[in-house]
């Protein structure tokens, strides 16, 4: 069993660390507001882009990982989690416990492929807008940071609202022409995928520095909407071209 900390425990990390628990690890989860605590977890109360709150704490782990999402979807929201943050908690591991296993969710907004390409974790990662630059960027900090850092990127995550879902009950028009990809994974099968790495490595197992996790059938937009249209005996999906 391993000493584990999860630094954000939203969605995701929540349930992350409650599975963690249950297999015995010994599990701590950070937080900016730890009230709604889980069972069989620990919690305690920080910040990562506060660098006084993140090296006061008392580091001792044998695995992080680092599952963050940032506030907002503007830059600067971007920025204070995976620069400042990133640097932050880095910076503190380095001093109090250079040993630690990371673990960094990361997206495959890093990819810069946009025209129907097969990718996988040897493509090229030239991502052209700005988020995807300042992910790819964290990756390689805690990549540098002492040779036991994994990376695991997720496609788009669903399972944890209705956003679809809605935006098909209000009739918004779908693509049809050209097709448009989309690849997901659901929620759960984001905590299996990390549960799973982890176990690994705490058998001492080797892992590799980079995953991608996603379903494993690439399907177009139209098609998905047409695919929840008819099981929720909705209308069927408007295309826009």
């Amino acid at each position: 069993m391993a000493k584990i900390l999860i630094i954000g425990c939203g969605d995701i990390g929540g349930e992350l660390a409650v599975q963690l628990a249950d297999e015995g690890h010994d599990v701590t989860g950070l937080k900016r507001d730890p009230s709604a605590s889980l069972s069989a977890v620990n919690y305690i109360k920080a910040d990562v882009t506060n660098q006084q709150q993140i090296e006061g704490l008392n580091l001792d782990y044998d695995q992080v990982v680092y599952i963050i999402s940032p506030s907002e979807r503007y830059l600067d929201a971007y920025k204070a989690v995976f620069e400042l943050g990133v640097t932050n908690v880095l910076t503190a591991f380095k001093k109090s416990c250079p040993s630690a296993a990371f673990t960094f969710v990361s997206s495959t907004r890093v990819y810069g492929q946009c025209e129907g390409e097969w990718v996988n974790e040897d493509s090229p990662t030239e991502p052209a807008d700005e988020r995807g630059k300042i992910l790819l960027a964290a990756e390689k900090c805690f990549l540098g940071f002492n040779g036991s850092t994994t990376v695991i990127r997720f496609s788009g995550i669903y399972g944890r609202s209705a956003y679809l879902i809605n935006k098909l009950k209000a009739g918004d028009g779908v693509q049809k022409e050209p097709a448009y990809y989309t690849n997901r994974i659901h929620r759960d099968d984001c905590v299996v995928a990390l549960v799973f790495l982890i176990n690994k490595r705490a058998r001492g197992e080797k892992l590799k520095t980079t995953y991608l996790a996603t379903d494993d059938d690439p399907a177009t937009s139209w098609n998905i909407a047409n695919y929840l249209t008819q099981k929720l005996g909705l209308p069927k999906p408007m295309p826009w071209f």
